[in-house]
């Protein structure tokens, strides 16, 4: 009977480590298949929470008398090489606007490259009015159907004194076609600073390209002096 016993408490044993085998093994494969799936994300993170890891991209400077043209003469400038998936752009600004002037205004566009400035869609627009007013915008349709989404409006008085604004979009799938018949589902998120303070965290957006600049003023600018930096920078 005590060998019996023996024998029968053996084999429960051998079950329940046989069980325990298999469920690690389980584990196991989860943990693998989840590392893989998670690293083309892991690899553009620079820390939980922080921002990505930036490479410098390049830098472009536009002296204030673009500015000082009516809205029909856009400039393009035509970025090299192209951000294809997640970016940042800083645009410090030093512009000096006329007193006497009350419609002083300056815009920059950020859009894939496309031979029609208002399909160079999707596009966000920065725009600096001479009363202190700082606006950005998202389009994700062609300006003639759709109104700009507002994602960042406010009266910031100084804003151009050093404080900057950065755009920061963080891809998460394949980049959208360029100038869609509808506006498509985001594929990223966008974040914008000024001053180095969060305004919008996370936004989602559709998002194509970042290949060129559309530059403008509005009838009667009349800036003064100084200028716009623009950095670049890939994610």
């Amino acid at each position: 009977m005590v060998v019996a016993k023996a024998t029968h408490f053996s084999h429960g044993g051998w079950s329940c480590l046989r069980v325990k085998i298999i469920f690690a093994i389980l584990v196991a494969v989860i943990i693998v298949e989840s590392t893989i799936l998670a690293l083309p994300y892991l690899s553009n993170f620079h820390s939980y929470g922080a921002a990505y890891t930036r490479s410098y991209s390049q830098s472009i400077s536009f002296p204030f008398s673009v500015f000082n043209q009516p809205i029909s003469n856009d400039t393009e400038h035509a970025l090299n090489p192209t951000l294809q998936r997640s970016w940042e752009v800083d645009v410090q600004s030093s512009l000096v606007p006329s007193s006497q002037s009350v419609i002083t205004e300056a815009e920059i566009a950020f859009a894939p490259a496309y031979p029609v400035e208002y399909r160079s869609i999707p596009t966000i627009v920065v725009q600096e009015r001479a009363d202190g007013l700082l606006r950005v915008e998202y389009f994700a349709q062609n300006w003639p159907n759709t109104s700009g989404l507002l994602l960042y409006n406010n009266s910031a008085p100084g804003w151009t004194g050093g404080k900057g604004v950065s755009i920061v979009f963080r891809s998460s799938g394949p980049p959208s076609e360029v100038n869609p018949q509808l506006a498509p589902r985001p594929n990223g998120n966008v974040d914008i600073r000024v001053g180095g303070v969060t305004v919008l965290s996370s936004y989602p957006i559709a998002w194509a390209n970042l290949s060129a600049l559309y530059l403008f003023g509005y009838p009667g600018s009349s800036f003064t002096s100084g200028s716009v930096q623009i950095s670049f920078y890939e994610l």
